[in-house]
């Protein structure tokens, strides 16, 4: 089952204006069942916007990584929190 939470955000697309919604994000697993065993294909990542009426154009982009690529991603991203986190205490100590 996907887990399903919504973030405020923004979609723009070429030749179109910016328009701020609410972006919805769901995460799945891909487990893959064969004869020699269970296997862990990897992880979805899908984001689009939940339009009413416009269920078939709703703007949607997904990615795939493989289990190690997520965990890079979270390393990156924990890389990232921490440099913003040291340049807000750094900003905070500013007269």
């Amino acid at each position: 089952m996907a887990k399903q939470n919504q973030y405020r955000g923004y979609v723009k697309l070429p030749k179109k204006e910016l328009y701020r919604e609410s972006i919805r994000l769901d995460f799945n697993a891909h487990i893959n069942r064969e004869p020699e065993g269970t296997k862990l294909e990897g992880f979805s990542l899908r984001l689009f916007v939940l339009k009413k009426g416009l269920k078939d154009q709703q703007p949607e982009m997904s990615v795939t990584l493989r289990p190690e690529e997520w965990l890079d991603l979270i390393d990156a991203m924990k890389e990232e929190f921490e440099s913003a986190s040291k340049a807000r205490k750094d900003f905070d100590g500013m007269p």
